[in-house]
């Protein structure tokens, strides 16, 4: 188990530089895009829409491995009011729904995936694009992040 747990960690943090690659593409193409327009007064069809994409791969592959860091906005007012067994239990709680919530959005995407491939469904765009491959990289954000949150309600108490 512990190899797999290792394995979600690598995965996860390799999914989290891919994300800055997007962050890094998406910046690279705006500054292009401004050149173009304002500059040579020749805008592009393509690059917003890349940019777009980038943006969803920015989001969802650095999701797990904030989950995993447990790097998320958290307003903790509640919890640390708590006795700390109490504060320690609705943690554990939350990661439960938090678990639950993200696999089956998850699930849901994943099918969505699955369908729009099988359909060959194109984005709506001036250049269309394949769906499924934007729609698969939320599926596993989410997947993912919900394997972390299990992990973290599972986790021996400290």
């Amino acid at each position: 188990m512990r190899r797999l747990a290792a394995f979600h960690d690598v995965t996860s943090r390799w999914l989290f530089v891919l994300a800055g690659g997007g962050l890094g593409i998406a910046v690279l193409l705006y500054v292009f895009e401004v050149v173009t327009r304002y500059g040579f007064g020749s805008p592009t069809t393509w690059s917003v829409e890349a940019v777009q994409y980038a943006l969803a791969v920015m989001i969802f592959c650095a999701l797990p491995d904030i989950t995993r860091r447990n790097a998320h906005v958290t307003i903790d007012i509640v919890p640390e009011a708590l006795p700390p067994t109490t504060a320690f239990w609705l943690g554990r709680f939350t990661a439960v729904i938090a678990a639950v919530a993200c696999g089956v959005a998850g699930w849901i995407i994943a099918g969505e995936a699955l369908r729009q491939f099988e359909r060959g469904l194109m984005t709506n765009a001036a250049n269309p694009i394949p769906r499924w491959w934007i729609t698969a990289v939320i599926a596993i954000g989410f997947s993912s992040a919900a394997l972390h949150f299990m992990r973290q309600a599972a986790e021996p108490r400290a």
